[in-house]
């Protein structure tokens, strides 16, 4: 982005959140409907449901669903206490899984993200690279936020969390979720086609 970013404030946040809703209810809905129904990760079949719907509704470009199914659901009870808990050190360790076909890692940090966010919205806060782009064009443009130095803070997700939070305090958006927030920065992050499946 080198464009200049309009200043975010409660109106745009409010006129984003209609636009995405009317444009992604059903998408939304669906989402809604499944991770209410298996809130928990106990269960494998019911895990690789969630990863796959996410997966495809929500295009994180992940190939290995069995894989990342099985490492959510081996690790279940870890995960289950973090995310009630909404601790932000979870994201990481759901994002790092060894593949079986080659045995290497795979970081899907933005997938993790948003397993946790339809987990536990209160907490969790979306990156992607939309995200990524607004939040750091916006920081080179008005420095919303001391700590936030370089880019590459947003990969560290307790970080990427204190941004959201430092961004919320500056703009005057304490009255929006980080769900709704998400909307307006993949609003204001977009390009002409601003599906939620683009993500």
């Amino acid at each position: 982005m080198s464009m200049i970013l309009r200043t975010p404030s409660a109106e745009l946040v409010a006129v984003a959140c209609k636009e995405f809703d009317q444009e992604n209810r059903i998408v939304e809905q669906a989402l809604n409907d499944l991770f209410s129904q298996y809130r928990r990760n106990d269960s494998h079949p019911h895990v690789l449901l969630k990863v796959v719907a996410l997966n495809r509704l929500y295009a994180t470009q992940i190939l290995a669903v069995h894989d990342v199914a099985r490492h959510i659901h081996q690790q279940a009870r870890d995960i289950d206490l973090a995310l009630a808990a909404g601790s932000p050190e979870i994201v990481d360790k759901i994002a790092r899984v060894t593949l079986s076909s080659n045995g290497k890692e795979k970081n899907n940090y933005s997938f993790a993200t948003k397993y946790c966010s339809w987990h536990h919205s209160a907490s969790y806060p979306i990156w992607d690279s939309r995200v990524d782009k607004y939040l750091w064009t916006l920081q080179k443009q008005e420095s919303f936020a001391s700590f936030f130095k370089k880019n590459a803070d947003l990969w560290v997700y307790p970080t990427f969390r204190e941004v959201m939070t430092a961004f919320q305090d500056r703009y005057g958006l304490g009255s929006f979720t980080f769900k709704e927030i998400d909307k307006f920065l993949w609003s204001e992050g977009a390009a002409p086609d601003k599906t939620r499946a683009g993500r």
